[in-house]
C-alpha cells in the first residue's frame, strides 16, 4: 500500500561539508571507529526518516585528515529544501563536522566520478618550539628549511606523469599517470602552506610530495633529483610521508562547477 511518503519523490542532492579529522577514524564507514560518513547518514536518517541511506564521497580521507570542501552525494525522499538542507542537518551535527551548503543535482551526478579535479593544502610550522593551538592542524618542521630551493623544485614536479615513486608501497593503481596543474608555497613567518591542484591523487600523494619538498628544504635531497625519481618510480628514493594532520581538502572541482557561489562568497570576504 502506497504511504504518503511514497508520493515524494525521491531527490539526488549533494553537500558541501568541512570537517576537522582531528577525532575521526577518516571519511569512509567502517565496522570500528567514528567516521565522517557514518556522522552525516546518521543526521541525514534522522531528519528524513528514512533508513539505508548511501551517501557517495569525493574524497576517502584518512584519519586526521581536514576538509574545508568536501563533497558528497545522496539519494533519498524528502521535501526540505536544498537552502534549508545545512541548518537542518548541522542541528543534529556534532561541532567538528558542518555542511556549508547543499544543491539538487542530476540523477547522473556522482561526487566522485564527477569530479574534474581537487585542491588540496598541507600546513606546516616552521620553527623551533612546537606548536599549541593549531598542534591539530599543521605539521611542526623544527629544522628551518631553504625556501627558495623549495620554490625551485616545485616547478619540476608540475605536469601530467606517472607518479608512482610519489605513492604509498603497495598501494599504487593500474594507472598512476596523474596531472599535478599547479604547486604553490605561502609563507607567512613559520606558517608555511603548500597548495597542490590537480586531476587526483594517488593513495598519500600528497603527503610524500610534501616530504620530498621538505626534503629538499632540508639538503637531503635536491631539486635536480626529482626528474630521476620520477624516472625510477621508486617510492624507496623520494621524501617521508608526511603526518596526516597538516592536510586539508580545500575544494572539488566540477564541470558544469558546483558550490561555486559559495566559495565566490567566502573568498570575497
Amino acid at each position: 500500500m502506497e504511504t504518503k511518503h511514497d508520493r515524494i519523490p525521491v531527490r539526488h542532492v549533494a553537500l558541501l561539508t568541512e570537517y576537522d579529522g582531528s577525532n575521526f577514524n577518516g571519511w569512509q564507514a567502517q565496522a570500528l571507529g567514528r567516521t565522517v560518513q557514518q556522522t552525516l547518514v546518521k543526521a541525514l536518517e534522522q531528519l528524513t526518516g528514512q533508513t539505508g541511506i548511501t551517501l557517495y564521497g569525493s574524497s576517502r580521507t584518512d584519519a586526521g585528515v581536514h576538509a574545508r570542501g568536501h563533497v558528497s552525494h545522496f539519494c533519498a525522499r524528502t521535501r526540505i529544501p536544498a537552502e534549508k538542507l545545512p541548518l537542518a542537518m548541522n542541528s543534529l551535527l556534532p561541532s567538528d563536522v558542518a555542511v556549508l551548503a547543499a544543491a539538487d543535482v542530476s540523477e547522473d551526478f556522482h561526487a566522485q566520478y564527477r569530479a574534474k579535479g581537487k585542491l588540496y593544502s598541507y600546513k606546516i610550522w616552521n620553527h623551533a618550539s612546537r606548536p599549541a593551538m593549531d598542534r591539530l592542524r599543521v605539521c611542526h618542521v623544527p629544522i628551518k628549511l631553504d625556501l627558495e630551493k623549495i620554490r625551485q623544485a616545485m616547478p619540476l614536479l608540475v605536469g601530467r606523469r606517472d607518479f608512482s615513486a610519489f605513492a604509498d608501497t603497495g598501494s599504487c593503481p593500474r594507472n598512476p599517470v596523474r596531472t599535478l596543474s599547479d604547486i604553490t608555497l605561502d609563507a607567512d613567518g613559520p606558517r608555511l602552506i603548500f597548495r597542490f591542484q590537480g586531476d587526483g591523487f594517488l593513495y598519500h600523494m600528497i603527503r610524500i610530495l610534501t616530504g620530498t619538498l621538505v626534503a629538499i628544504g632540508q639538503n637531503k635531497l635536491t631539486g635536480q633529483d626529482l626528474p630521476a625519481i620520477i624516472a625510477a618510480g621508486d617510492r624507496t628514493r623520494s621524501g617521508k610521508t608526511m603526518p596526516p594532520q597538516g592536510l586539508c581538502l580545500e575544494r572539488v572541482y566540477y564541470d558544469p562547477p558546483l558550490f561555486d557561489d559559495f566559495f565566490f562568497q567566502i573568498h570575497s570576504k
